[in-house]
Parts: C-alpha cells; sequence; structure tokens
C-alpha cells in the first residue's frame, strides 16, 4: 500500500503547463477577451485584440455566445506553426511562428492573426453551445460543453475551417493543396471511408488523418449547407447541442434534416466530383506536360536537390523520416531524422538542411546543420539562432538565411563558414513580409525572396546586398513560393498557384515577362535545377502523396501569360499595447464539477464509487489544481484527492494529499525535464493501515524518493531501436523506529523495430530491485494481478499468482515478439466509440525473488497477449485493452490477466 500511494503521488502531476510561466506576463483586456502576452508581443496583443473581436461578432449571428469572458494567450513557444482551443477553461492560445505558413495554411487573409485566431476563437463558439433541458444542467454543474465537443472529427475541425470560409472569404477549404488533393481523389475515385475520418486514431495510410479532418471534412461541412440551406450547421448545432454525448450521431442529422449521417456522407461522396470535373478538364484541354516519376515512397518526398553527389530529398512518413540520396535509380538513407529543405554546396560535398528539436518543456528551436559527404557525419552549424531555410552563397564560402524573431517577424541573415559568424542583412518587423523561401543569384550579389506580405500577398522580391533595395517582381493574390534560378540566370523558376492550381512558373528579370512552365493535374512545387542542366526536378503529387518529378528543361516550350498587378493594402502597425501584470487568481475559479460513479475491481475486490471532482487552472499554467473526494465501499468510509501545481519556478512543484477510509498520504515533488528524460523528486508522508506491522493502529512513514528518466532512440530508414531507462530510489522510515531503509528498483526496455516494411517489433525488458527493509510488506511480488489498470507491473512474472515469487531482492527479465497489427479502423457504427489496431504479442518472462536471490529458483513462462486499440469520445486516441495468458512452467495451469490503458491514466 504505501509504495501505490507513492507511485499515485508521482505520477499524478498535473498537465504541464503549455507557455513559459517564468516569463514575464501581461494582460490586455478588451470587451469580451482577456489577452495575455508575454513581454515582446506588446504590438501583437493590440492586433489581437482587434481581430479578436472581429471574430466574436462574425461568429455571434450564427452561435450563442460562450459564457463569460474568453482568455486568449499570445506566446513565442519556438519555431512551429500552431494554436489551440480550450473550451472548458474558455481558453485560446496562438503561438507566434508563422514562417512557410502557405505550406501548410491559405496566406490570402490580411494576416496570420486573423486566420488563427478566427480558428480558435471559432472552436470555443462551437464546441460549447448547450441547448434543451441539458442547459439546465449548466446551472448545476457549470459550464460543461461535453455534449458539443464530443462529436466526429469533421465536425469539429472541418467545421471551422467552412466558418473561416464562409464568414472570411479564404481557408484551407479553397487554398490550392486542398484542391490539389482533391482533384487527386476524384481522378483516382477514391475517397475515404466515414469510418476513415469521423475519429483520432494511428493511421498510416495516405492521405494523413490530419488532411482528412481538417480540409477534406471542411467540404462535408460545405456540402451540408449547399444541399440543406446556409443555416444547416446552425440547425445541426441546436439538434446536437440538446443531446447526451454518448449517442448514436445519427441522431441529431436525423432531427435536423431527416436524413441519417450515413446517408449524407453517401451522397457528399456522389456530389464531390461534380465540383471538380471541370477544372480537370479544363486543365487536360491546355495539354498536359509530359512528367517523369523520379521517388515511390510517397507522402512527403519533397524539397529535391542535386548535384554531381545524386539527387537529395526530405521524407517523412509513419516508417521513416529523413533525407534520402537517389543515385542511378537506386536510393538510401542519407541522414535520419527531422531533416527539412535540403541543398548540395556547389562543390557537392556538403548537404545543408535545418532541422528543428526542443529546447525546453515551452519551445522547439530550429537550427542549421550541415552533413559532411566524404566523412558521413552531421555538424551543426548554429545554435538557438531559429534558422528555418537556408541556401549556399555560390562560392560555398557562407550561407544565406532566413530566421525567426519571437513576435513572429523574420530576419534575414549571413553565415560565414570558417569564421563561424552570423551577419544580419535585413529584418522585416511587424509580420509584414515574412520570408518563405529565397533563391541566391548565380553572381552572389542578389537574392530573389517569395515574401508574404500584409492583405495575403505571397510575391517575388529582389533583394540587392549592396544597397538593400527591395523591388518587387510580382504583385497579385497568387501564393508565390521556393524560387530558384535558372543556370544562366536570366529566368526566376518557382511555383505558384494561379487559378489555384500549383505550376512551375518562370519570370525572366531582364523584362519581366511570365511563363507557364507546366500544366499538371494535380501540381508541381518546390522547383530545382538537375545537375545536368537538362531537367527541372520538383515536387508533384500523386495518389500516395508527394512524390519526385521531373521534365525537361526547354524554355522554347513555355507559355508566356499576363498576370495583373494588385495594389498592396495600407498597413499600419497597431500601437504598443499597454497592459496590466497578469494576476492570475482570478482565474483559479472552477468552471464546472464533474459527477463520479462506477464499479471496480482493485486490489481488495469490488468496489463502488460515488464522488464529485472539479478542477481549474490560470491560463498561462502558472498555477493549477484538481479536487475529488467521494465513498468508497471498498474503505466504508469517504475518498480524496486533492492535488496542486504551481510552475512559476520553470519546472512543476506539486503538493497532493490522497486518502480513503482510514489510509491517507500528502506529498510535495518536483519534476526537471531533459530532452532525454527527465528527474522526479518527491516527499511522501503516509498513515496507512498496515496489517503486516500492527493490525490494531495505523502506521505513519516518511519516504524520499528520486526517479530518473532516461529514453533514447537510434534509427536508420526503417529500423528502429527505442531504449528507456527508469530508475527508482526511496528512503523511508516509521515513526517510532529509529532505522531508515532504503529501497532501489530499476527498469531497462529495449525496442527494436525490425527493418521490413511490416511492423514487426522485438522488445526485450531487465529490471530488478532491493529493500534493506526486513518486511515482507516492504518487498517485491512478482505474481502479475489477475487485472491490472494501466498495464503490466515493472517487476512481474506472468503466469503466477501473487505471493509465489516475493522476497526483498528480485530480477525479472521479458522477452517479446508483436507481430504486424491488423488495421481495423472501424467505429461501433456511429457511436464513440472506434476500433484500431489488433495486435499479437508472444512472451517469454522469467523471474526470481529471495531473501537473498538464488538464482537456481528462476521462473520462467511463456504466453501470449492480443491488444486492441481503442478511441473513445472520437478526440482520445492512445487507449487499449489487452487480455492475455501465461503458463508459468511446471504450474498446473495458465492464468490469464485483462489490462486496461486510457489515454490520461
Amino acid at each position: 500500500m504505501l509504495r501505490l500511494l507513492a507511485v499515485i503521488l508521482l505520477f499524478s502531476s498535473l498537465a504541464l503547463a503549455q507557455f513559459d510561466p517564468t516569463r514575464a506576463w501581461f494582460t490586455l483586456r478588451s470587451e469580451h477577451f482577456d489577452i495575455h502576452y508575454h513581454a515582446g508581443l506588446e504590438r501583437v496583443a493590440s492586433e489581437a485584440a482587434i481581430y479578436a473581436e472581429k471574430a466574436y461578432a462574425l461568429l455571434k449571428a450564427d452561435f450563442e455566445a460562450p459564457p463569460g469572458r474568453i482568455s486568449l494567450v499570445l506566446s513565442d513557444v519556438g519555431d512551429t506553426l500552431n494554436g489551440f482551443a480550450d473550451p472548458s477553461n474558455n481558453r485560446v492560445g496562438i503561438f507566434t511562428g508563422q514562417f512557410r505558413s502557405s505550406d501548410f495554411f491559405n496566406p490570402r487573409l490580411s494576416s496570420w492573426w486573423e486566420a488563427v485566431i478566427f480558428h480558435e476563437i471559432a472552436h470555443i463558439f462551437d464546441l460549447s453551445q448547450v441547448r434543451g433541458p441539458l442547459k439546465e444542467r449548466t446551472r448545476i454543474f457549470g459550464q460543461l460543453p461535453a455534449q458539443s465537443a464530443v462529436k466526429p472529427f469533421p465536425f469539429v475541425e472541418g467545421t471551422v475551417l467552412y466558418l473561416k470560409h464562409k464568414k472570411l472569404g479564404e481557408s484551407r477549404l479553397n487554398d490550392a493543396t486542398t484542391r490539389m488533393m482533391l482533384r487527386q481523389m476524384v481522378i483516382s475515385g477514391r475517397f475515404p471511408t466515414l469510418d476513415e475520418i469521423r475519429q483520432a486514431y494511428s493511421r498510416s495510410a495516405w492521405p494523413p488523418l490530419g488532411f482528412l479532418v481538417y480540409n477534406y471534412s471542411a467540404w462535408l461541412v460545405q456540402y451540408l449547407e449547399e444541399r440543406f440551406g446556409e443555416d444547416a450547421y446552425r440547425r445541426f448545432t441546436e439538434a446536437n447541442a440538446g443531446m447526451l454525448a454518448f449517442k448514436d450521431f445519427n441522431q441529431p442529422f436525423l432531427k435536423a434534416f431527416g436524413v441519417s449521417l450515413d446517408q449524407i456522407y453517401a451522397d457528399f461522396v456522389r456530389w464531390l466530383p461534380s465540383q471538380f470535373e471541370g477544372e480537370i478538364a479544363r486543365i487536360r484541354a491546355e495539354g498536359l506536360t509530359p512528367a517523369q516519376k523520379l521517388s515511390t515512397l510517397g507522402f512527403f518526398s519533397e524539397a529535391p536537390t542535386d548535384s554531381a553527389s545524386g539527387l537529395v530529398y526530405a521524407h517523412a512518413s509513419p516508417l521513416r523520416s529523413g533525407l534520402r540520396l537517389v543515385v542511378n535509380e537506386k536510393e538510401r538513407e542519407l541522414v535520419n531524422g527531422p531533416a527539412q529543405y535540403p541543398q548540395w554546396s556547389p562543390d557537392g560535398r556538403y548537404l545543408l538542411f535545418t532541422a528543428s528539436r526542443a529546447a525546453s518543456p515551452y519551445f522547439v528551436g530550429s537550427d542549421l546543420y550541415q552533413y559532411d559527404r566524404l566523412e558521413g557525419r552531421v555538424k551543426r552549424l548554429t545554435s538557438g539562432e531559429r534558422v528555418y531555410y537556408a541556401r549556399y552563397a555560390p562560392d560555398g564560402q557562407s550561407i544565406f538565411l532566413a530566421k525567426n524573431t519571437p513576435d513572429g517577424s523574420t530576419e534575414l541573415a549571413r553565415y560565414f563558414i570558417e569564421l563561424e559568424h552570423l551577419q544580419p542583412l535585413r529584418s522585416f518587423p511587424h509580420q509584414d513580409g515574412v520570408v518563405h523561401s529565397f533563391a541566391v543569384a548565380p553572381d552572389g550579389n542578389s537574392l530573389v525572396l517569395s515574401l508574404l506580405r500584409r492583405g495575403g500577398f505571397q510575391d517575388l522580391y529582389r533583394y540587392t546586398l549592396q544597397t538593400g533595395a527591395l523591388t518587387p517582381l510580382t504583385q497579385d493574390k497568387n501564393v508565390e513560393a521556393d524560387p530558384v534560378f535558372s543556370p544562366d540566370g536570366r529566368y526566376v523558376i518557382y511555383s505558384s498557384d494561379v487559378n489555384r492550381v500549383y505550376n512551375l512558373y518562370a519570370y525572366r528579370l531582364e523584362d519581366g515577362a511570365v511563363f507557364q512552365v507546366t500544366n499538371l493535374l494535380t501540381g508541381a512545387l518546390q522547383p530545382t535545377i538537375s545537375h545536368s542542366k537538362q531537367h527541372l526536378i520538383f515536387t508533384g503529387y500523386d495518389e500516395a502523396g508527394y512524390n519526385l518529378y521531373q521534365v525537361a528543361y526547354d524554355p522554347r516550350t513555355w507559355k508566356r501569360i499576363a498576370l495583373e498587378r494588385e495594389p498592396l493594402p495600407e498597413f499600419r502597425p497597431a500601437e504598443a499595447a499597454q497592459g496590466e501584470a497578469y494576476n492570475p487568481f482570478p482565474y483559479l475559479r472552477p468552471l464546472y464539477w464533474l459527477p463520479t460513479a462506477g464499479i471496480g475491481v482493485g486490489g481488495f475486490g469490488l468496489s463502488a464509487v460515488l464522488g464529485v471532482s472539479f478542477a481549474a487552472s490560470d491560463p498561462v499554467g502558472i498555477h493549477a489544481y484538481s479536487v475529488g473526494a467521494g465513498f468508497d465501499s471498498n474503505f466504508r468510509g469517504v475518498y480524496y484527492n486533492l492535488a496542486y501545481q504551481y510552475a512559476g519556478l520553470g519546472f512543476p512543484l506539486v503538493l497532493q494529499a490522497v486518502g480513503a477510509g482510514r489510509d491517507s498520504a500528502q506529498g510535495v515533488g518536483a519534476s526537471f525535464w531533459s530532452a532525454q528524460g527527465g528527474l522526479d523528486m518527491q516527499y511522501v508522508r503516509t498513515d496507512l493501515l498496515e496489517p503486516a506491522l500492527d493490525p490494531n493502529q495505523n502506521t505513519v512513514t516518511h519516504a524520499f524518493s528520486a526517479r530518473i528518466r532516461v529514453s533514447d532512440t537510434t534509427a536508420s530508414d526503417l529500423f528502429r531501436l527505442r531504449s528507456s531507462l527508469s530508475l527508482l530510489g526511496t528512503a523511508f522510515v516509521r515513526e517510532g523506529s529509529p532505522d531508515w531503509r532504503y529501497s532501489v528498483q530499476g527498469a531497462l526496455g529495449l525496442q527494436m523495430r525490425l527493418p521490413l516494411e511490416a511492423t514487426h517489433v522485438i522488445g526485450l525488458r531487465l529490471g530488478g530491485g532491493f529493500t534493506t527493509s526486513p518486511l515482507a510488506y516492504d518487498g517485491f511480488d512478482l505474481g502479475a494481478l489477475p487485472l491490472v489498470a494501466g498495464g503490466q507491473p515493472p517487476l512481474a512474472v506472468r503466469g503466477y499468482a501473487p505471493g509465489q515469487l516475493r522476497g526483498q531482492q528480485a530480477l525479472v527479465g521479458s522477452l517479446e515478439y508483436r507481430l504486424p497489427p491488423w488495421s481495423l479502423e472501424r467505429g461501433l457504427g456511429n457511436w464513440p466509440v472506434f476500433f484500431d489496431d489488433l495486435s499479437l504479442a508472444v512472451f517469454m518472462d522469467a523471474g526470481v525473488a529471495g531473501s537473498p536471490l538464488r538464482l537456481e529458483q528462476t521462473r520462467f513462462s511463456l504466453g501470449a497477449e492480443l491488444r486492441l486499440g481503442l478511441t473513445l469520445f472520437y478526440l482520445a486516441p492512445g487507449g487499449s485493452v489487452a487480455l492475455g495468458g501465461a503458463q508459468g512452467l511446471g504450474e498446473a495451469g495458465p492464468r490469464f490477466y485483462l489490462s486496461l490503458l486510457l489515454p490520461g491514466l
């Protein structure tokens, strides 16, 4: 019991803050929002307030307003593009990074702030709707948007993209990337099933789940309104928000439209081709450009660069990630890991690329790396410089680069390789000029930039190094990206989505003439010149995802076109906000409380539990707490669990008190993060009924413990080796005894994915422990429990009963072989239960326990485990149910166990 409560205290820390709580934070208040920002984002906060109130007014026309004020948190979390919405706590988080945003988002709105702020506030509106009798419940339980939030993915993420398009005119629904992917679906005649888009799950096929539940699903929501009227989604929301969260999701559609979701989706798949058949016919009528396919892995095979050393591209998929080299039609991995935007040096020896890594729990940083082909090693060139795109100077002695700044702006700089010195060149303040990509002129005296300006204009600009002059080459609402100079320096070749179709274009520098280079059914992006100068190599799209293609480099075949210039809107930077110092305490009032009830199986047999719980956190995450209390029949009395977390020191400090019946424990713990693991430290005071010591009184124990967690991954192409090491040391003393006792336990895990296309995994687990306490209660029991909540204990031998293998010292080992999973990917009708992968593993366990150990008493068992992956309530993947059985060698019969693992537990 002592160890059980200690583990509870150690691992029940509240969620780590998503923002750096050690920064200086401020609050700006508008009519409906509290905008929290850290130092350096004063102008961003002022602009965010304008866009937040605009979004609020637009959404209020279709939805009931969320209860209370909305907290909007602005933060620089590093080199990542994202935001999030937390409707349970009326909170929105916006990250400032916006580099290369057109790779993922539609950049045609006035700014990133307008696009991302509308998106997340739309979630708050949509997911907080309550109707009918359930609305009265909020007076009792507080703000609890479960019935609106618990719905299939298309009606969470797809809805917001549709609403953004409906209210603002632009979103990923109508951008060129989405249209490209949907055209391919129409051409191939293959569309995802409803099961494939409704849940979060571990999808391993193309298209990825993110595209399906955002871009593709936005068209499904649009279809609702085209078929049932422009207020169709509001009617659906009215119906759904008055129903329980756990239901057959056909019900709200039947109530709103008289048609089931199954039928609507079947009709949608029949309707969708009609939206693209005309576009496909027009592209074909203009004559398709012959293109040769160079890669076959699909998914994200991008950013080609060619030299005498070979063709290299960046690849990312569920199976592999890294830079890949193609020579004489043979392909191999060159660099493993999250490498992006490679470029060969002029002499073909070095390969330049950028990569992002977590620098702290609150920050992801991107830096510049160089691979040496001759020595076969990678050298890090910058540290903490936030470099996301780089290109060599023609002489190979320096590198031009683009880097992020904390407020979401970008800068140009030059890195001198021999001197290891970074020279600033030009900044683009207030996000009016976010560098997407660039090319270096053959003479090295100028750059051509793909630059996103305010108003949604991503155009080409020529930047002259000597004078610093910035001259626009194109100026329209087409998205121009990834320029490269032609071999003779006369042209800049780039991708553009003229008519919302990505193709390659060429800009002739001498007179400003523009030529269309390719005409393809899907698209062409990220061009480069082949080493032979006879071909254009580019990233194209097909049924498998992105792949490399090439076309002949022949300017005589290019088609001259005329593009009208459009005026840039006037932009005036917002005044810097004059916010007040951030005060977290007004936000710690709980917004809801939840009843808890159930029947479970534990170490003391069946138990009935009835209670309540609530929790709260301030928007930044400096303070957080949770409270739970109720009645547990096992202990014939009340139970409680109180936890408080303070993160203002830069690491979580947790205070916790738990109790049930006559047993109680109180503790304080702290966790320290590193990129490879972490350190957890805690003190626990327990007052437990311990029959092994004295059945008539509680015994107070003081325990100090430290746990070290280390993990690492080694990878090469399809091969993966994941290792983990955990060590837990505890010193404890019982009141009334002068003797301190000690215990140490550890576990080493190795998991090897074999280098095969199918996922075959071999796992090895070794563990052991000892204690200086002579009491059997403090020792180790290796007998696996019949039911284990959360998985197998770290020191266990399956196939043996509790008490058969116990002692003050223990050693265990396990060897497991897991076969490739069977992808079920099926829902239980339209209920919020989804079955993901089913896998089978066979294992052999070995272990010995004693006081002292006698290795000749080692016991062995053989067994198998069937594991079923689960997603519950659409948005909670990662759960699983495991049914296993093991036969202890020499035992009378097998023992079976059932393991339930739920996300977050």
